[in-house]
């Protein structure tokens, strides 16, 4: 028996869960960073390792995507993988405040943290977006990442906003309870999203003849597409590009421009509502002139170089110093 489609209200339901996903991404990636530059004046390389290492582990998603359709129910994966998510957010915290007091120890408590952290985002996201490719109607993909992708936008700015607001005055106690809070609703709200959504298990079907194909093949057969091949070429150097200020921008705000912790948090919600800005206005043109303005690609490239601009526009910014318009710069590198 074939399950029925998800409809409208699920597919926001699965929005939230992304807009929980980002609200905990976003300190560990940006305000955490800040602190130890900042804050602690430890080296800038120590939060770019941990960094790295978290998006190491998320080479997993496709062997995690491959044990939930192994599994053929998402919704275990999806509440698991964010109560890792959680646990390894506020983990990070506690490492970056333990790091005060006993650098080592901090360190490898990070080390540990960031793993759970990329462990749970690869399992909670790559369910989730199995779950819309599998359970929402053909005609309502697109609408519904699209819902997905601006939900989690959304989640970024709000907590990049509130918890920005509740940093300050700082100290690291106050650090790891917002942290703590942040965790906590992150996962009430991913149960509650789906909880009773996907429905019970589909009866299995009959055991093929042959086994099923191992994931080494899989993965090779997908590779071997050249389409596939060359769009995963060119997220990877657009994220890359797009990516690159993400560890300099809260410690350099902090540095030349004397931002506390909250206002830097809140920086980087100017970024993401840049981002969100700009998603809304080339869906507008997109539907109201169709390609009279030009082809998605050139919005692409246009887009491209646009980052290109504002990235540059930040480096002047480090020669100008106060009094230089960082967050009109930074909301515009978030829009292209």
């Amino acid at each position: 028996m074939t399950p029925a489609h998800i409809g409208w209200t699920g597919i926001i339901r699965l929005g939230l869960v992304q807009t929980a996903i980002g609200s905990i991404v976003v300190l560990t990636t940006s305000t955490l960073n800040r602190v130890m530059v900042v804050d602690l004046a430890l080296p800038a390389v120590l939060p770019g390792a941990l960094v790295a290492l978290y998006y190491t582990v998320q080479l997993l998603r496709p062997r995690l995507g491959y044990g939930s359709d192994m599994g053929g129910r998402r919704t275990p994966w999806i509440i698991g993988g964010m109560a890792v998510l959680a646990l390894g957010g506020l983990k990070a915290a506690g490492a970056v405040a333990l790091m005060a007091q006993n650098v080592y120890a901090g360190v490898g408590m990070g080390i540990f943290a960031f793993i759970l952290i990329g462990v749970g985002v690869g399992a909670c996201g790559t369910s989730l977006l199995t779950l819309v490719a599998k359970r929402v109607a053909p005609d309502r993909r697109a609408a519904a990442a699209s819902i997905l992708w601006t939900m989690m936008i959304c989640g970024l700015i709000l907590t990049s906003k509130l918890a920005g607001s509740f940093l300050d005055p700082f100290s690291l106690a106050r650090l790891v309870a917002v942290s703590a809070v942040v965790s906590a609703l992150a996962f009430v709200v991913t149960v509650a999203a789906v909880w009773g959504l996907e429905g019970k298990a589909v009866a299995a079907a009959p055991a093929p003849a042959s086994a099923p194909t191992p994931f080494r093949t899989a993965f090779a057969q997908v590779w071997g597409e050249p389409q596939a091949r060359q769009f995963t070429i060119f997220v990877f150097v657009s994220m890359f590009a797009y990516q690159f200020q993400e560890l300099v921008l809260e410690p350099f705000a902090g540095d030349v421009f004397a931002m506390t912790a909250g206002q830097t948090t809140m920086l980087s919600g100017d970024q993401h509502m840049g981002t969100l800005t700009g998603m809304i206005l080339v869906a507008i043109a997109g539907a109201s002139f169709g390609g009279r303005f030009g082809s998605l690609r050139a919005w692409t490239a246009g887009g491209c170089l646009a980052s290109a601009i504002a990235v540059l526009g930040l480096t002047a910014a480090a020669l100008y110093g106060p009094g230089f318009p960082l967050r009109f710069t930074v909301f515009a590198l978030g829009a292209a």
